[in-house]
């Protein structure tokens, strides 16, 4: 029987990453110069040593295969529990199953992705804080912006390489202006300012 905790961790991970697996294509693990379907599959069935089902794992295609990299996109059997108190009530999900054969509860799923979004969340405010202290650094000033757009438009790519506008639930990052510094700001997963599922830096006051 494999822990609860394994077979959440491996749960999330292909839920989150809409079943699509980032493999390094090594001469170790591939027999060939290319990534194959099966080799693929078999990875992906291998992630945190669980005893998937192998037919739950279907690959559908090999793209952007270079040397060192690839990307799987699949596709992976998953049931669902549905429950109701009474013949009357309506229908819920109660459950969820990937091809190990053991049921994952849905509250502890949601919280556990939660948790992992705001991880996301977290490092994503931690990268636009760094780019914000490097134009500090080479201007003496806080940046001129009035919201994480016009932010991005002023920290991308001189110091900062990759856009940052939303946090892990696909809403806008709050940037304001907050005398003697600034601050970034989540909303969390309710999407609603002021309430404790918030999610901002502990430090953001300028130096």
């Amino acid at each position: 029987m494999i822990p609860q905790r394994a077979r959440l961790k491996l749960l999330m991970k292909l839920l989150i990453l809409s079943c699509t697996a980032l493999l390094a294509a090594s001469s170790a693990a591939c027999s060939s110069a290319r990534l194959s379907h099966e080799e693929a599959r078999r990875q992906i069935a291998a992630i945190g040593s669980s005893a998937l089902v192998p037919g739950s794992i279907q690959v559908q295609r090999i793209v952007s295969q270079t040397d060192k990299d690839a990307i799987a996109e699949t596709t992976v059997a998953l049931a669902f529990e549905f429950k109701r108190d009474k013949p009357s009530d309506a229908w819920h999900v109660a459950a969820v199953r990937l091809g190990d054969r053991d049921w994952v509860g849905l509250d502890e799923l949601v919280t556990a992705i939660n948790d992992n979004r705001r991880r996301s969340t977290l490092q994503s405010l931690q990268t636009l804080a760094r780019g914000i202290t490097a134009f500090q650094q080479r201007n003496g000033s806080l940046p001129s912006a009035k919201d994480i757009e016009s932010l991005n438009d002023v920290l991308h790519p001189n110091y900062m390489t990759d856009l940052v506008q939303t946090d892990a639930w696909g809403r806008p990052i709050l940037f304001e202006i907050a005398p003697p510094g600034y601050r970034l700001l989540s909303l969390g997963p309710d999407g609603i300012r002021g309430t404790a599922d918030d999610i901002q830096l502990p430090t953001t006051t300028a130096p």
